[in-house]
């Protein structure tokens, strides 16, 4: 049956033997030879006989290495090419090829060159029922119980390239939160101020210092409200003393003016997480006083827009009686460290107790838990199925959610990371739900993929090898960026 499936997929696709030159070593650098060449020269030859044209790897036996002679004859599969780049420079016609079994990432990866015309030094990543090549196609099949009689769909994509680091500013200041909205970046400080800046040019807008006391925790969320067009920008800080302050943000092209202030009650110790559910209609709390505040945003946002339709004569007005809580879940006997939402209702929370808990906001029930005997420093959630966590031994470990629709386990994946040897301060998913990073007070950022568990993908080190503060995503148009703070410095790096 197999075999049939495999014919008729042949039937679909232009069948045709390739002949790339096989190299034994995977880490080696791609280098093309950059003389042009003629006319239908493509490094293939169709299985009806006509020829593509001979290419830099299609010698004569003589010249050929012992180890490339024994590759002539041995075990073959079919193969076609497939890619999600939108860039037309890096697709190729729907094929299928015949290559050797012992083929490996860097043939692929001449392979592809030599399709697309590509003398740039560059290599291509792999992957194979979503899994990253990163041995011998015939290895790989084994691995995977994967008859080589099938016609293999590969995947290739470019990998993470660093292009480049510029710093935005200099910072005098302690950064403990970076949040991007709609390409403007806000930064929160242990001095009590928000800094605002325009990603667009990289200008700083404007500083404003909301409270007196250090911001330990910040979010900011953009959001419309039923029956009314409009968009309103909300941010939200958490203070040392317990005291949780909420306003809006007026923007314009040259300010962002924070103003309507009110308060979020029912803490009473530092504040280290607040967070939004994903359709921003709650806010959830934690801290040092063990206690997860639940609060109802569309009711915040209504006595915010009061203000609003009410006018002032000054730019912010304070709400004198706090805002209390819809829920308080009182059953963590440590401190809460970080909370996150898997959607509307469903949150992670993460602490110093050394229980890793799912909860529903709902119910404030615990929908599952994982006894963790390390205390987790911070976390996040990586897609729907996956969340990484950083203990206090700088260690990074994937947990798997999948069991929970049988039973009320959250699984430890096998993935686990030793390459910080400081505190870690972030640790957030990419939105491919593929990649995530981690930064740390040594000095370093690293980049992960979930399908590998092997070394990151990529490292940034820091000139200074100042402390990393914080950390954030920036998706900017085709590419991911990197915004960090240091001791010193605010920079985006670009890839």
């Amino acid at each position: 049956m197999l075999k049939n499936k495999a014919n008729d997929r042949k039937k679909k696709r232009t069948n045709s033997s390739v002949k790339v030159k096989h190299e034994t070593s995977e880490d080696e650098e791609i280098i093309e030879n950059n003389e042009p060449e003629s006319e239908g020269d493509n490094g293939y030859s169709s299985k009806n006989g006509s020829s593509g044209g001979s290419d830099d790897y299609d010698t004569a036996d003589e010249e050929l290495s012992e180890n490339e002679k024994s590759g002539k004859n041995e075990k073959q599969v079919q193969i076609y090419f497939t890619t999600n780049m939108k860039n037309e420079k890096y697709k190729i016609e729907n094929t299928t090829y015949t290559v050797p079994v012992s083929f490996k990432r860097i043939d692929l990866s001449r392979m592809i060159k030599k399709l697309l015309g590509i003398k740039e030094n560059i290599s291509f990543e792999f992957l194979i029922s979503k899994k990253i090549l990163r041995c011998s196609l015939e290895e790989f099949l084994k691995e995977n119980n994967i008859l080589s009689e099938n016609v293999l769909c590969i995947e290739y994509t470019l990998p993470i390239t660093k292009k480049g680091c510029t710093d935005i500013d200099k910072i005098s200041e302690w950064i403990s939160k970076l949040v991007i909205i709609d390409k403007k970046l806000y930064c929160s400080t242990f001095e009590g101020s928000l800094l605002f800046y325009d990603l667009t040019n990289f200008n700083k807008i404007n500083e404003k210092t909301v409270t007196n006391m250090p911001i330990f925790s910040f979010n900011s969320c953009k959001r419309n409200i039923p029956n009314d067009e409009s968009y309103y920008r909300e941010s939200v800080i958490g203070l040392s003393n317990g005291t949780i302050k909420v306003f809006l943000n007026e923007e314009t092209n040259e300010d962002i003016i924070t103003k309507n202030e009110l308060y979020l009650s029912n803490h009473d110790d530092m504040i280290k997480s607040v967070e939004f559910n994903k359709d921003c209609s709650l806010i959830i709390s934690g801290g040092s006083d063990k206690k997860i505040n639940i609060y109802d945003n569309n009711d915040v946002m209504n006595r915010l827009r009061e203000f609003n339709n009410k006018g002032s004569s000054t730019n912010k007005r304070k709400m004198k009686n706090g805002v209390a809580p819809v829920k308080c879940i009182h059953k963590e006997p440590g401190i809460i460290t970080t909370l996150s939402f898997f959607d509307n209702t469903k949150f992670l929370c993460t602490g110093i107790e050394k229980n890793i808990k799912i909860y529903d906001a709902k119910t404030g029930n615990i929908c599952s838990s994982f006894s963790y005997n390390k205390s987790v420093m911070c976390s996040d959630i990586l897609n729907g199925n996956l969340f990484a966590t950083a203990d206090e031994q700088s260690v990074i470990k994937l947990f798997d959610v999948r069991c929970l629709q049988e039973k009320s386990v959250i699984s430890l994946n096998e993935n686990k990371y030793y390459f910080h040897d400081k505190i870690i301060t972030s640790l957030q998913g990419n939105k491919n739900e593929l990649y995530f990073l981690s930064a740390s007070h040594d000095g370093y950022i690293n980049i992960y993929d979930v399908r590998l568990n092997k070394l990151p993908v990529y490292t940034i080190e820091n000139k200074e090898k100042s402390k990393i503060l914080s950390c954030t995503w920036f998706y900017n148009e085709d590419h991911h960026s990197i915004i960090s703070a240091d001791e010193h410095n605010l920079s985006i790096h670009n890839f």
